[in-house]
């Protein structure tokens, strides 16, 4: 999957760049398109990679490269030439893809009319699956239904599995969950069947994959958005990294105290989880600012070139998913990554001051 994601940048060098609250796009488009707003309708060709997140993103027409994107609610339509990478709330995907789809939501269907020319991994609640999958299918959910046709292996893995008449399986059928699926009559499975009982033994792994992918889209997102803002951090970090690594370490123990304190206030109830709610969104950039700084670091190390847009998009995807197997080791993962957590959030809020005290010092 990394390979892939590196692949999906690769090509890119310019691409139009759109970012606001409502984002209506129509007419074709010859270049890559990166899009990041509230609601996002896109009803236009893509002869390049798309890459959008937003609360509510339609995706209508054809893109001839990658689809990356997130939101709370994502619909897919048209014909998409490689792969899908999305995550989000409500997926909701009816095309036909080139090549391989990787999805995580709370909840992901796929249509009738839906076809994958390869692979399909999908991590979720409840996973409806009702399309056509020329390759291998994999998935990890609570609630799974199979009602379409894969040409390849099928692996399940969830709470309550059901599989339908209309269902085809072309190879086998390997699933596990704590009983039996409910099957019908009328299924056709071109190898064996294997069933073993008990809760998913892949469900930690499933979990941290839609985690890595979740944090990818979201530090797209925020480069998106905020791309200054984020680099600036990055050099504060790099510049003075114990001022950053001090003011981190004490936002991160007094601000839930105070949020806390605040709440045992009758007046300083909303008060207190307005500002938890801040302190969550902190914590998420300031780990995103570090994963953009040992991108920075590691393109160094490897003398590589990130100066370009899609470059440094590619370097902060492949430092997240390096940061996902570091988080294994034990002991040592964990204290450096919450070193890495200290270190960007004292940037961040060094920024943030620095911006809200720029016009001030200017005049």
């Amino acid at each position: 999957m990394l390979a892939s994601l590196i692949l999906a940048f690769a090509p890119a060098v310019a691409a139009d760049m759109v970012a606001g609250n409502r984002i209506t796009e129509r007419g074709p488009i010859d270049d890559d398109y990166y899009a990041a707003g509230g609601i996002i309708d896109i009803d236009a060709e893509i002869n390049g990679d798309l890459i959008a997140a937003g609360g509510n993103l339609t995706i209508g027409r054809s893109v001839a490269g990658d689809i990356i994107a997130a939101g709370g609610k994502v619909r897919i339509r048209g014909a998409v030439g490689e792969d899908i990478r999305v995550s989000g709330g409500e997926l909701d995907i009816d095309a036909s893809v080139g090549d391989d789809l990787v999805a995580s939501g709370g909840s992901i269907r796929l249509t009738s009319t839906a076809s994958i020319a390869g692979d399909a991994w999908l991590y979720g609640g409840k996973i409806l699956i009702d399309g056509k999958i020329n390759g291998n299918l994999k998935v990890i959910g609570g609630d799974i239904r199979l009602s379409g046709m894969v040409l390849g292996d099928v692996e399940l893995e969830g709470g309550e599995i059901e599989i339908l008449d209309s269902a085809s399986i072309a190879g086998n059928l390997t699933y596990r969950s704590p009983q039996p699926a409910v099957t019908a009559s009328g299924i056709q499975v071109g190898g064996r069947i294997d069933y073993e009982t008990g809760e998913s033994k892949y469900g930690d792994r499933g979990f941290g994959l839609f985690f890595s992918i979740t944090l990818a889209l979201a530090a797209i997102l925020l480069y998106l958005l905020f791309p200054h803002f984020t680099m600036a951090s990055v050099q504060r970090i790099r510049k003075d990294p114990f001022t950053s690594l001090g003011l981190g370490f004490v936002f991160f123990i007094m601000t839930p105290l105070l949020a806390v304190f605040l709440m045992l206030i009758v007046l300083g109830l909303w008060i207190g989880l307005s500002l938890l709610a801040l302190y969550c969104i902190a914590l998420l950039a300031g780990f995103l600012i570090a994963c953009f700084f040992v991108a920075e670091r590691g393109a160094k190390l490897f003398k590589q070139d990130i100066s370009s847009r899609a470059r440094r998009l590619i370097s902060v995807i492949i430092a997240i998913f390096v940061l996902g197997l570091v988080q294994a080791i034990p002991l040592l993962g964990g204290l450096l990554l919450f070193i890495l957590l200290l270190l960007g959030l004292g940037a961040g809020l060094v920024q943030l001051r620095y911006v809200y005290q720029a016009p001030a010092v200017d005049s």
